[in-house]
């Protein structure tokens, strides 16, 4: 998983209280840690295009939040900032079962392997990550 090496993109969308929707993971092939970042933002990208495009999110329980995201972004700019791997620990850990060659999306924490579950949980409590 060198640089460049063997790589995986990985994921996870949050409702507004920090709990998951959906989690992915994907081997992408050999390249760099940028292809891996670009590759998995493109991939969440065309997540949104494909719930933007059918007018709905496809997730029931969050219908009501969708609705209200699309009128907003009607009226909004959106910025895109790095956050450090440390930062967000739960899509690191996906990005290397990608690259370990893992293929899933999966729509229930019920679901995950029980150390990504943990670490979607600290996440969504707001425990800090310290960058040493």
């Amino acid at each position: 998983m060198g640089n460049p090496g063997s790589c995986g993109i990985g994921g996870v969308i949050r409702d507004a209280s920090g709990g998951m929707v959906q989690a992915f993971a994907s081997y992408v092939g050999l390249g760099s840690n940028n292809k891996a970042e670009l590759l998995a933002l493109l991939y969440g990208l065309r997540r949104f295009v494909s719930w933007w495009n059918r007018g709905r999110c496809g997730v029931w329980y969050l219908e009501d939040f969708w609705e209200e995201i699309v009128e907003l972004a009607c009226t909004v700019r959106c910025r895109f900032q790095h956050v450090y791997r440390e930062g967000n620990r739960a899509a690191d850990w996906l990005a290397k079962a990608g690259a370990l060659g893992s293929e899933w999306v999966v729509s229930s924490s019920d679901n995950l392997p029980r150390v990504l579950r943990g670490l979607i949980r600290l996440d969504s409590l707001g425990f800090p990550s310290l960058r040493c």
